[in-house]
């Protein structure tokens, strides 16, 4: 697992590292100015034929006012405006901004750090709807990929859904060639939903074996740099990674019942007597399922949707 980062030292490295996310054909290439400035120009164009030139030289030319204040300049037209503040668009826009937010939920895991900690879910349910939308009607990769990758951040969060390969190699670090490969293996390391994605239990329990991974933080408080909070050292060899299900509940020692440990899927299941190797046999499932007694003391199947760092028994 990748050391984890506050929500500010996250927020820093999206900045200096947003222009640095490849060129026009690198799957990692986020930049949405310039498809940005083309859905602009078209839109523009659309409603000049519509309402004529003189009509509507003076609304369009007040609607690209925000980014004439940001470039600095000015302009006598809308065209001349947009030629020379198509940069400033990714400012000025309300739509950019989400852009913007969106990629950094789904690169780093965070949200805004002034929207309050009981909000964040309805705002992420929010702005993911909204992108989807987006980028279905705006018709360029860019945005889809930015919206597809805050969808499937926000599926591997909740637990439902699944993960488009694209987003996937970038959560994982890997190519998308090998994201197929791990979809139609033999040994099943991922497993493919009915869109052809991978279903989010499953990369969740695989997203959170991989170093390079950022888990998402944006349920947490942010701690502040000037926090005092310090937590005691613990040796890694007294370290074990165990899954946690959606309730909050985790695989532990004390799940033997009668002798064993029951894992896996329902009609798949194993007694496993010892706890490191049921939990070696759980780490090698695409999906890691375990029973486990509810609030009543009934035995149930649960499904982890992360990993959990505790201290050895």
């Amino acid at each position: 697992m990748t050391e984890l980062m506050t929500a500010a030292e996250r927020r820093e490295a999206y900045h200096e590292n947003y222009h640095g996310f490849g060129q026009a054909d690198d799957p990692h290439y986020w930049d949405y100015a310039a498809p940005m400035g083309d859905l602009v120009t078209t839109a523009l164009e659309h409603v000049e034929g519509l309402f004529g030139p003189e009509p509507a030289a003076a609304p369009l030319l007040q609607l690209m006012e925000p980014a004439i204040q940001i470039g600095g300049g000015s302009a006598r037209t809308w065209r001349i405006a947009l030629e020379n503040n198509a940069l400033a668009l990714t400012d000025a826009l309300p739509i950019a901004r989400r852009l913007d937010f969106a990629l950094q939920y789904g690169l780093y895991g965070i949200v805004p750090e002034d929207i309050p900690l009981g909000e964040r879910t309805g705002w992420l349910a929010k702005l993911v709807a909204e992108l989807s939308d987006f980028s279905k009607s705006a018709s360029d990769i860019v945005f889809t990929r930015i919206a597809n990758l805050a969808a499937s951040r926000y599926a591997i969060d909740t637990g439902v859904g699944e993960i488009d390969t694209h987003s996937m190699s970038i959560l994982g670090g890997i190519s998308e060639g090998r994201v197929r490969n791990l979809l139609s293996g033999s040994d099943n390391a991922l497993e493919r939903g009915p869109n052809g994605g991978v279903v989010a239990l499953s990369a969740a329990a695989w997203l959170q074996k991989k170093k390079r991974f950022l888990a998402s933080i944006w349920q947490q408080e942010d701690v502040g740099e000037d926090s005092d909070e310090e937590c005691p050292a613990i040796p890694s060899d007294r370290m074990i990674f165990v899954p946690v299900a959606r309730d909050g509940s985790m695989f532990t020692p004390d799940l033997q019942r009668n002798g064993a440990y029951r894992i896996g899927a329902k009609g798949s299941e194993e007694d496993i007597p010892d706890f490191a190797n049921a939990l070696a046999r759980l780490n090698a499932m695409s999906v890691p399922r375990w029973r486990r007694p509810n609030e009543r003391g009934l035995w149930g199947i649960v499904s982890g949707v992360s990993w959990q760092r505790i201290e050895k028994g």
